[in-house]
């Protein structure tokens, strides 16, 4: 008979698993309790979740989650990374931390909306730019012609300005004198 700490248990990861954009399984082993509340500060500064559960309840939340390609993941002390927002920035936030601090967090798998990921796969999604930094190239990239254009367009205005200018000065002012008697 289950428990009933057991039972809320499998309902939060449940509910953790079914709601998040990203879930990524992470060995967390060798980390004390400071590198891993500093690895925690720095997952949620990315608006992101670090959850440690027991395998066997881990998957029957995956189940219960529709999530069943997550359960490869699970072997071992494993850790959830979960994310609703920028998948990208939760798993560089790991990655940067680590490499930060010298330690060994080995993230095993996961899974981003429906399909599974292999861990290469999640290296190279914590290698992506950030959603923000995406949407400045690609912003940067759409008015880069239409400023081509007003640089064209002023090119010929200003050519127009100097021959006008380069006229004037040809046809000279008028000299004070005539311009009084006149």
């Amino acid at each position: 008979m289950p428990s009933e700490k057991s039972i809320q248990t499998v309902k939060e990861l449940t509910d953790l698993f079914s709601s998040s954009e990203l879930i990524v399984a992470a060995e967390y082993v060798g980390l004390n309790v400071t590198q891993m509340n500093g690895l925690r500060a720095a997952i949620k500064e990315s608006d992101g979740n670090f959850r440690i559960a027991k395998n066997t309840l881990a998957r029957i939340a995956a189940d219960s989650a529709g999530k069943p390609e997550l359960k490869e993941v699970i072997d071992g002390p494993i850790g959830f990374l979960t994310t609703q927002s920028d998948p990208a920035a939760a798993a560089k936030s790991v990655v940067t931390y680590a490499a930060g601090n010298r330690l060994e967090i080995n993230m095993t798998g996961g899974m981003l909306g429906g399909v599974a990921l292999s861990s290469d796969r999640v290296d190279e999604l914590a290698s992506l730019p950030s959603r923000e930094q995406l949407l400045a190239i690609l912003f940067a990239q759409m008015n880069s012609p239409v400023a081509g254009l007003v640089n064209v367009l002023a090119g010929t205005i200003r050519g127009l300005v100097t021959v006008l200018q380069r006229r004037a000065e040809q046809i000279g002012e008028p000299e004070p004198e005539a311009a009084a008697t006149a």
